[in-house]
C-alpha cells in the first residue's frame, strides 16, 4: 500500500481561517440585509402604490362631484333662463294687451267725444234755429203791435 502525502483539507482550512469566517458572516448578513431592505422597498412600493391609487380614486370622485355639480348648475342656470324667458314674454303680453285695451278705450273715447260733439252741434244749431224763429215771431209780434199802436194813435 502506498501511502500518499495528505493533501491539506479545504474545508477544514477554511474553517480555522477566522478572515474567512468573519467575511462569510458578513456576507450572510449582507444577504440578509438586502432581503430585508428587498421586503421593505416592496412594502414601500405597495404602500406607495396605494397611496397613489387612493389619491387618484379621491381625485376622480371629487372630479365626479364637481362634473355633477357643473350640470345641476348648468341645469339649474337653463331652468332660470326658461322661467327669465317665459315672465319677458308674459310681460310682454300682459303690457301689449294692456296697450290694445288702452288703444280700445281711446278710441271709445274718441267716438263717444264725436258723437257729443256733433249732438252739440245739433243741439246748437237747433237752439240758433228755434232762437232765430222766435226772434223773427217776435219781430212780427212787435212789428204787428207797432203798427196797432200806430192805428191807435192815429185815431
Amino acid at each position: 500500500m502506498d501511502k500518499t502525502p495528505a493533501q491539506p483539507n479545504p474545508v477544514l482550512d477554511e474553517a480555522e481561517n477566522p478572515a474567512l469566517l468573519l467575511a462569510q458572516r458578513e456576507l450572510r448578513h449582507l444577504h440578509s440585509t438586502i432581503q430585508a431592505l428587498r421586503a421593505e422597498l416592496e412594502r414601500v412600493q405597495a404602500a406607495r402604490d396605494e397611496a397613489v391609487q387612493a389619491a387618484v380614486a379621491v381625485a376622480q370622485d371629487e372630479a365626479r362631484q364637481l362634473r355633477a355639480t357643473v350640470a345641476s348648475l348648468r341645469e339649474e342656470l337653463q331652468a332660470l333662463e326658461a322661467s327669465k324667458g317665459e315672465s319677458v314674454q308674459a310681460a310682454v303680453a300682459a303690457g301689449q294687451d294692456d296697450a290694445r285695451q288702452l288703444q280700445g278705450t281711446v278710441q271709445k273715447l274718441r267716438d263717444e267725444m264725436e258723437r257729443l260733439r256733433h249732438e252739440h252741434a245739433e243741439l246748437t244749431d237747433k237752439q240758433a234755429r228755434a232762437s232765430q224763429d222766435e226772434i223773427r215771431q217776435l219781430r212780427g209780434a212787435i212789428a204787428g203791435l207797432r203798427e196797432q199802436l200806430e192805428k191807435s194813435h192815429a185815431r
